[in-house]
């Protein structure tokens, strides 16, 4: 006699998926799962032992098998255990650019953040706990403030290093007001570039123009090829990293988006689907799209790219990535955005350019929309008191994916997650109501394929998915 673990299924082609809470997973015929659930399997049969193995069965006391499998709960869970590591801050909200999907342009009246509350947000960002902090400057377009910049950055090295704490540094920038002597500071001083591209120069300039109306694909080019000399004169091993913003106009160019991240000699895409809230909701008729055609690019789009490693030439999707981390290697990610619970507040806090602190990137957007509900106070306070505001709980509440009605019973929530900010910001409430919103169709369509090919279990195409989970 044997007693089954608490576990997940669902059918995926002809054969059931099961999944736990510890990451693990196995695929089973209808007969099998039906001698499973029926306690016929016998002690000595291999399927016995291997699900045994991945904590769906046991013959031990329960006492014993929490035991067991407690510290790879803890694993997958570390995140929620250690302190805030990532500081915002929103440098300006002047842009040079006009995206057709982001709210930040040049029509509006220009803030930079000051150096003051630059020092305010350093500041506080060194209350963390978290023994080792990224900062990570944004905007508009953050290098429209370069002294504040500058400033940050010195001050930062500075006040962590009085505190024996590691410090690093990111910035998120569109590469069209980086002079030389401001790209060899970033790279003096360590700070690593992220950077957007949405595909080939006519798909890049229908999507990102600039605030004139004109394309800025051969000015972000140039800025690019240039970053990339001067970093091999520094010896550094380092590469851009960017990130593509699917519109409309993407959907049919998935092949042609990664020629254009290969012809960069960038090797890492991030591929983000719109989310239909502000400056995306009011055009979302021009660029939007059904969760449905989403996905058929998407499809195209990895299956572009394991050709591709394939046949020698490496290329990584980040999303994938993530994802796989945690189901091959049962890991924990850092990504703030793909955890239970999110990160918000726990994992990043976003510090405007007028000091306020909210929970995450995208409290901060909506707050720009005029909704201040994810509000977390000011740099003015206490990390503790932020950490403990209401607004932090109510995310951390509410973006525990184990116990959220259409989430705690699927087959994917062991690896997926949910955003109560944007929850909120799409259906006015932290919890969605809804069976399967937008953005559940999107993870669990791009979490189906993924198992889909490891239930195929093709040799060469799970040494490709295994790289991506590791390096990705």
């Amino acid at each position: 006699m044997y007693n089954r673990g608490a576990f997940f299924w669902d059918r995926l082609e002809n054969e059931i998926l099961l999944t736990n809470d510890f990451g693990r997973f196995a695929f089973l015929t209808d007969a099998e799962f039906s001698a499973y659930l029926s306690g016929n399997l016998a002690e000595g049969e291999p399927l016995f032992a291997r699900l045994e193995q991945l904590g769906f069965l046991y013959t031990c006391d329960m006492h014993d098998y929490a035991q067991r499998w407690a510290g790879e709960l803890a694993t997958m869970k570390e995140c929620a255990f250690s302190a805030t590591q990532l500081f915002i801050l929103v440098l300006t909200n002047q842009c040079n650019q006009s995206c057709v999907y982001c709210q930040a342009g040049a029509n509006r009246k220009p803030v930079h953040m000051s150096k003051e509350t630059c020092r305010r947000a350093i500041d506080l960002a060194a209350q963390s706990p978290a023994s080792r902090v990224t900062i990570e400057f944004q905007g508009g377009e953050p290098t429209l403030n370069a002294d504040a910049l500058r400033f940050a950055v010195s001050y930062a090295k500075q006040r962590f290093a009085q505190l024996g704490k590691r410090v690093d540094f990111a910035i998120a920038t569109n590469m069209l007001d980086l002079d030389e002597a401001l790209m060899r500071w970033l790279i003096r001083e360590d700070v690593h570039i992220s950077t957007s591209l949405d595909g080939p120069e006519a798909l890049h300039d229908a999507n990102r123009p600039l605030a004139s109306g004109s394309g800025s694909y051969q000015r972000w080019q140039r800025g690019i090829e240039r970053y990339r000399q001067l970093l091999a004169e520094s010896g550094s091993s380092e590469a851009p990293s960017a990130i593509q913003t699917t519109t409309r106009r993407s959907l049919p160019r998935a092949r042609e988006i990664v020629d254009a991240y290969l012809r960069q000699g960038i090797h890492h895409l991030y591929v983000r689907p719109l989310t239909p809230l502000g400056c995306a909701a009011q055009r979302w008729a021009e660029i939007g799209y059904t969760a449905e055609e989403y996905l058929e690019f998407y499809r195209a789009l990895l299956e572009d790219l394991m050709k591709r490693c394939l046949s020698g030439t490496y290329v990584c999707e980040t999303t994938a990535a993530i994802y796989l981390r945690r189901i091959l290697l049962n890991e924990s990610v850092g990504h703030t955005e793909h955890r239970s619970p999110c990160g918000g507040a726990i994992g990043q806090m976003a510090i405007n350019f007028d000091g306020k602190v909210y929970t995450c990137d995208e409290a901060r957007m909506l707050a720009n929309m005029g909704d201040e509900l994810f509000l977390l106070g000011t740099v003015d306070e206490s990390y503790n008191r932020l950490i403990s505001s209401p607004a932090a709980r109510a995310v951390c509440t509410a973006s525990c994916i184990e116990v959220l009605p259409h989430c705690r019973d699927c087959v994917f929530v062991p690896y997926c997650s949910t955003c109560p900010v944007v929850t909120y910001g799409l259906e006015g409430d932290l919890v969605s109501h809804k069976v399967e919103s937008y953005r559940c169709k999107i993870s669990k369509g791009i979490l189906r394929y993924l198992f889909s090919i490891i239930q195929r279990n093709i040799p060469e195409d799970m040494k490709i998915l295994r790289q991506w989970a590791e390096e990705g």
